[in-house]
C-alpha cells in the first residue's frame, strides 16, 4: 500500500499472501476442484501448464490446526501455524 503521496508504503499481510501465491501458480493456471472439511483452513488448488498442481491452505484462525490432506495417493499430515499460509506441490 503506497501512501498518498507515494513516496511510502506498507506491506500488509495481503501482499505476502499474494506474493506467496505468484511464486507457485504461474500465468495460465488453471483452479481445479477440491473438498474441504473445515471452515478453518482455506484450501485452493491449481494447475499449472506444466500439469503440476498446487494446494495452497490458508490458517483463518488465531490458533496452529492440525490437519490431514488427502490428494489421490498423496496424504499430508501436518501443523499450519496460525494465520499461515502454505502450499503443497505436487509434480
Amino acid at each position: 500500500m503506497l501512501d498518498k503521496k507515494g513516496k511510502n508504503y506498507i506491506k500488509t499481510p495481503a501482499f505476502y499472501y499474494v506474493s506467496h501465491l505468484a511464486r507457485y501458480i504461474k500465468p495460465k493456471s488453471k483452479r481445479i476442484h477440491f473438498n474441504k472439511f473445515s471452515e478453518n483452513i482455506s484450501v485452493s488448488a491449481f494447475q499449472n501448464p506444466d500439469k503440476s498442481v498446487m494446494i495452497v491452505l490458508l490458517n483463518k484462525t488465531d490458533q496452529a490446526i492440525e490437519y490431514n490432506l488427502r490428494y489421490y495417493d498423496f496424504v499430508f499430515h501436518d501443523n499450519l501455524d496460525r494465520h499461515a499460509i502454505v502450499t503443497y506441490v505436487i509434480k
